[in-house]
């Protein structure tokens, strides 16, 4: 949704001032440094840490938007993913909130496999759920649609069970660089350990290997640890 300025320029919404007008609105995000980029389960670089930035501003009236940036490697090729978003969240009487929005993604080293997706999901005080639909996944003409619920569980103050899983699935079918010919899982299991505003997480992640890789892609092994410092503001 935001092109390179447009994801700095919410980036510096986060140290400018707000004008009385847009008093009405909450901004909130985190800074982070994981071990290594994942996205729905492959690591398409190298495998080292890398800082990622995500700024949030939500209205009252339930419009929300956003911007995330995050260093990674395609292969040998260094550079950023930038992520921008925009929906409407509501909630319901049970407690639970619904939540529609797009968002569009592009990668500074790599623009021809940039794409937009539309969600919808479900968010509950433990976790929640969300299905993504791309016309054109990673810049290609296929169609995609990812689910994925998350969850976490305050097993003591001082540190809470986390666990992620999703499948990507190829609507269109056929062979593609990267993009599974029919489903792909993804899955994580880990604690997350907090110290005020800051989080160390540690994760055991894996991914189905189906070989659907890009060419310069390195092979990483299905299963691997992962660890990530956040800090939330």
């Amino acid at each position: 949704m935001r092109s390179t300025g447009g994801a700095l320029a919410l980036a510096c919404l986060g140290v400018l001032p707000l004008p009385p007008a847009a008093a009405q609105v909450d901004i909130s995000g985190s800074v982070a440094l994981q071990s290594e980029y994942r996205y729905r389960g492959q690591n398409p670089g190298k495998g080292n840490a890398v800082p990622q930035v995500t700024v949030n501003i939500d209205g009252v009236a339930g419009w929300y938007l956003g911007g995330f940036a995050s260093e990674m490697t395609i292969g040998d090729d260094d550079g950023y993913k930038l992520q921008g978003y925009a929906g409407y969240a509501r909630r319901m009487a049970s407690g639970a909130s619904w939540e529609a929005g797009c968002s569009r993604i592009t990668y500074t080293q790599a623009h021809a496999n940039d794409f937009s997706e539309c969600y919808a999901g479900l968010s509950f005080a433990r976790g929640s759920t969300r299905i993504y639909y791309s016309p054109k996944y990673l810049g290609f003409p296929v169609k995609t649609v990812y689910a994925e619920v998350s969850a976490f569980y305050p097993v003591h103050p001082r540190f809470n069970l986390v666990a992620h899983a999703g499948v990507l699935h190829n609507i269109s079918g056929g062979y593609w660089p990267g993009i599974p010919t029919s489903s792909r899982i993804d899955a994580r299991l880990g604690v997350g350990v907090p110290f005020g505003n800051w989080t160390v997480q540690v994760a055991r992640e894996y991914v189905q290997d189906d070989g659907r890789r890009y060419a310069w892609y390195p092979v990483h092994p299905p299963k691997s640890w992962s660890l990530g410092l956040t800090y939330a503001f």
